[in-house]
């Protein structure tokens, strides 16, 4: 009944956001609270009806780069340990009945599980990967929460830079922004290179 409870009031909070998404908006816009702000951040990445970019972009230019990314960076670091809590602690043992019975997704979760750390940061640096399926994933596979929660923080800071950056920048220095779009692809690419051999290879330590 608990477990029912929750997946209605998750539900509920989706509905609710996406029909007030608007009003969200425009109250992002104007009001500069700092508490108030971080806590619309955190229920905006907890409930994703609007691309978490966009928010990124206009607390960007709502605050500045800077604080910008800070405010977002710590919201979507809470909702991502909220989301991985109700999953592991509620719905796990279901997630990893589903896991195990489909082939390919019980060989990939051992993988993951050999290197947690850096399949967690690959894909919080991958900007296509849903970030919400990382949470539930990494809930659902029981990886190590503190891991997870280190990896999800230094997997998210080179996105959301550069998207708070974009915001406090992009129409008073599109030329700066151009430049911040092309270091976050070379970053991107390193990253990719340096942490891909070692997230699904055997495990040497």
């Amino acid at each position: 009944m608990r477990k029912w409870l929750t997946v209605l009031l998750y539900v509920s909070g989706i509905a609710l956001a996406f029909i007030y998404r608007y009003d969200l908006l425009a109250w992002l816009r104007e009001d500069h609270n700092l508490f108030l702000s971080l806590g619309a951040a955190t229920l905006l990445a907890i409930f994703p009806v609007l691309p978490y970019k966009l928010i990124i972009g206009l607390y960007g230019y709502a605050y500045g780069s800077l604080a910008g990314a800070l405010l977002c960076w710590s919201a979507s670091t809470l909702a991502g340990a909220i989301i991985y809590g109700i999953v592991k602690y509620m719905f796990q043992e279901k997630a990893s009945a589903y896991l195990s019975a489909v082939p390919a997704l019980d060989k990939f979760t051992a993988a993951v599980q050999r290197r947690p750390f850096a399949a967690v940061v690959l894909a919080r640096l991958i900007p296509v990967f849903p970030q919400m399926a990382v949470n539930i994933y990494a809930g659902a596979a029981g990886l190590s929460f503190w891991s997870y929660l280190a990896a999800s923080g230094v997997g998210k800071i080179p996105g959301i830079a550069l998207y708070a950056f974009l915001g406090g920048q992009l129409f008073k220095h599109p030329r700066s922004a151009g430049i911040a779009i092309l270091v976050y692809v070379a970053v991107l690419a390193l990253a990719v290179l340096s942490l891909r051999p070692r997230s699904f290879g055997p495990k040497n330590d």
